[in-house]
């Protein structure tokens, strides 16, 4: 039994890089044929729901979220797979979600004005995280097409970048509920590809027609809820050893959605080849 499951596992590590699909939304991909393993630690506290007349519920909450993926870049398609575990008031060091997003690169800007790139996400929430207000699911199967665009600048021709900017459009859909939107902008200054400095803004905005009520709470698919949260991040480069991430993010508004929110992220991207890239 024991010498199946050790099979079972080894089969399904060679099988993640070649699963297309995934949630990095930026228009680049990593070194071509490179699987990247990444593991990120989510810390997040709020103690206020903000509801859309304007009242507020006080909750004291310290969330944490761990993620496990891999990606696997081929030539103008790109693939990743993530499974994420929650330790929250509603979840219990349970796993929250499995995703998979495939994306297509439709321009370079390597010898293009701008790079380009389209991507589609679909997730698996288990009902316990539908119904966490921590874990902003809209519904047990969601979806998301996205739309990014940008431009890196310092080496012309080259894969590296000194300075580089991009923006991120999403709509998605949940088998319940109304539709949501994404628009995410990013920046970000690489120092001696071994530093990189980030300053980030991620917005969401959900089109339902309903109020946020904590008591009766069924996943954000039909909640009107807006959010804006503005961040940075600062990356450091160990070699082949790959990249140390660490971010900071504040929510500046929320509407029937936690307020005031800190989040914490450190995030670690450990590449199987022999290129090191810092387009994380």
């Amino acid at each position: 039994m024991v010498k199946t499951a050790l099979l079972t596992c080894s089969a399904l590590l060679l099988f993640v890089p070649l699963l297309s699909w995934a949630t990095d939304r930026k228009p680049w991909f990593g070194n071509e044929y490179e699987t990247e393993w990444q593991l990120s630690l989510l810390y997040q506290n709020y103690t206020t729901l903000a509801t859309a007349d304007r009242s507020r519920c006080k909750r004291d909450e310290n969330d944490t979220f761990l993620t496990l993926g891999a990606t696997y870049p081929f030539k103008r398609y790109s693939g990743e797979f993530e499974i994420t575990g929650a330790n929250t008031r509603h979840q219990k060091h349970r796993v929250d979600n499995l995703r998979l997003t495939g994306r297509y690169q439709w321009m370079n800007d390597i010898d293009e004005p701008l790079s380009m790139v389209t991507s589609i996400t679909v997730g698996q929430s288990y009902t316990r995280a539908v119904h966490d207000i921590s874990s902003f699911h809209h519904g047990r199967i969601e979806g998301e097409a996205c739309f990014s665009y940008g431009k890196k600048y310092g080496y012309p021709g080259s894969n590296k970048f000194l300075f580089r900017w991009w923006n991120i459009l999403t709509i998605g859909q949940a088998e319940q509920g109304r539709p949501w939107l994404r628009g995410d902008a990013a920046c970000e200054y690489n120092y001696g590809d071994v530093h990189q400095f980030r300053g980030f803004v991620n917005t969401l905005w959900g089109m339902g027609n309903k109020k946020l009520h904590p008591n009766c709470f069924d996943g954000y698919g039909n909640i009107k809820h807006q959010s804006v949260d503005l961040g940075i991040r600062y990356g450091y480069t160990i070699g082949r050893w790959g990249t140390l991430n660490m971010e900071y993010a504040r929510r500046i508004y929320a509407r029937n959605f936690p307020k005031n929110s800190n989040l914490v992220l450190l995030k670690y991207y450990l590449p199987f080849g022999t290129q090191v890239s810092c387009n994380y």
